[in-house]
């Protein structure tokens, strides 16, 4: 699914993912430290499986694939997935940032553009699967509200790491949501 229009920040704009952003994406998720808390694996890791799977995110029907760039450049600074359930009420994100932009507020100009974009398409909760070590996501998440809703655990993609996390939840009828 595509966007279509991008989604203009103060910082970043956030368009659909093209083939060609490709190698900046995938250099941030499989850098070890960039990518610490992600699902996806460092390079030695991957496999035709996951190599697939990244050749089919473009237009992917079961949601959206984002590429984060710096406003008024083509420099691609981060990525960002959205997933509606069935009914398009619920949401899930996720998100990553390039290690250079860490607390600098991109993370969280991020964040709030999906949210309002999700509100504004008929979303009405959002989740969001967090490891409990990655305290700058944590702090993010409940910056605009996130609850925890339970406790959870991920595997890092074939390579034997397992993440304790937090699912986090917000109902988007909050008004701390803005």
């Amino acid at each position: 699914m595509q966007i279509k229009k991008p989604l203009e920040g103060e910082r970043i704009t956030i368009r659909d993912y093209r083939r060609e952003d490709q190698p900046a994406i995938t250099g941030m998720w499989f850098d070890p430290v960039n990518g610490q808390y992600m699902i996806d694996p460092t390079a030695d890791y991957v496999d035709d499986w996951y190599r697939t799977a990244l050749e089919e995110m473009e237009d992917n029907p079961e949601g959206y694939y984002l590429a984060v760039l710096l406003r008024g450049t083509d420099r691609v600074i981060g990525s960002c997935c959205m997933f509606p359930d069935e009914t398009r009420e619920c949401w899930d994100i996720g998100y990553c940032v390039h290690r250079e932009f860490w607390r600098r507020g991109v993370g969280t100009e991020l964040v709030g553009l999906l949210i309002g974009w999700i509100r504004a398409h008929g979303g009405t909760q959002i989740t969001a699967e967090v490891a409990k070590d990655n305290v700058g996501s944590n702090r993010l998440l409940r910056h605009y509200g996130f609850q925890v809703l339970r406790e959870a655990s991920f595997d890092k993609y074939h390579m034997g790491i397992t993440f304790e996390s937090y699912i986090y939840g917000l109902r988007l009828d909050d008004s701390s949501a803005e």
